[in-house]
């Protein structure tokens, strides 16, 4: 695991990640990140990964909502 330092960036504050870490994220320098809180754990996306999950997300609460007396039963 690689340890990183948060920095003051004007006002706000800022973690470099090294080309490394990028590279193997698949990400590159001006690329939009998703960023997603989780017991207390930041989490990264590349945005279209984002965009994707949501709409998978999306999809599925469809499919449950209009099959939820056919779930019920079953369960």
């Amino acid at each position: 695991m690689t340890q990183l330092s948060i920095i003051q960036h004007g006002d706000a504050a800022a973690v470099v990640i090294p080309a490394n870490l990028l590279e193997a994220a698949g990400l590159r320098i001006g690329d939009v990140v998703d960023v997603t809180l989780s017991d207390r754990q930041l989490i990264l996306r590349p945005n279209e990964d984002a965009e994707r999950r949501r709409q998978i997300e999306e999809i599925a609460q469809e499919v449950l909502e209009r099959r939820r007396d056919a779930y019920q039963r079953l369960a």
